[in-house]
């Protein structure tokens, strides 16, 4: 089944070069993980996941931070000791819009089937402007069930939904406090310009007014990818 959709998307997505989340060319980005088991996590997810038309992201769920053999085995593994907050993005959306990074690994499970836009942070241009060419982004299907590390040097966005009119879930794990608010100004001068939240990076496309007048840097050149779902 997963290779069927895989093939949709390559046809529907020509310019995209769609690959599957297990493909050697995505250990550029980070790492597959397919020794983990999801399915209690997923069927946590599932049972109480939110329907809305919008995409939403909350750093830490209480019923997701609940003890789980697959939270405990990240925590020890992936993360070597570190705490790691577990929540959650979900919802509906087909375009890139942006790219953020951390000082740290991100995990996503995949409570439904999902697509990634990723790039690297060495493709980012830092100067007196900062610029990142989205001709650079690479993108992957997931499917349900998947459990995936996103290096720190990895750039992505929301996921975006497979299939038309069909709402995404994906269970998010960062160290603790990432995407919190900062409590404090920096200089806005070199990277600290894409500095956001704690522990995010992120630069947006020009083209989404709303997100750059809210101080987001637009640092994203060339087309704003957008996904044809199935």
């Amino acid at each position: 089944m997963s290779d069927d959709v895989l093939a949709k998307l390559i046809e529907l997505n020509p310019k995209l070069n769609f690959k599957h989340i297990s493909d050697p060319s995505f250990e550029r980005y980070g790492r597959y993980l397919p020794q983990y088991d999801a399915s209690e996590m997923i069927a946590r997810a599932a049972a109480i996941v939110p329907q809305i038309e919008r995409v939403a992201y909350e750093t830490s769920v209480a019923a997701l931070e609940e003890p789980s053999a697959l939270t405990t085995a990240l925590r020890q593994e992936v993360y070597g000791g570190m705490d790691a907050q577990v929540g959650w993005c979900y919802g509906h959306n087909q375009a890139l819009n942006g790219v953020e990074y951390h000082r740290g690994s991100e995990v996503g499970v995949c409570v439904t089937d999902a697509i990634f836009l990723v790039g690297h942070l060495q493709d980012i241009c830092f100067g007196e402007e900062i610029r990142y060419d989205t001709a650079k982004i690479a993108a992957f299907y997931a499917p349900k069930g998947s459990v995936i590390e996103f290096a720190p040097w990895n750039l992505h966005m929301a996921p975006i939904s497979v299939r038309e009119g069909e709402q995404f879930c994906v269970l998010v794990y960062l160290p603790r406090g990432t995407n919190e608010r900062l409590t404090y100004s920096v200089p806005q001068t070199g990277e600290n310009r894409l500095l956001r939240a704690v522990n995010k990076w992120m630069m947006g496309h020009p083209s989404l007014e709303r997100m750059i007048q809210g101080g987001v840097y637009p640092g994203l050149v060339g087309e704003n990818p957008i996904v044809k779902p199935i």
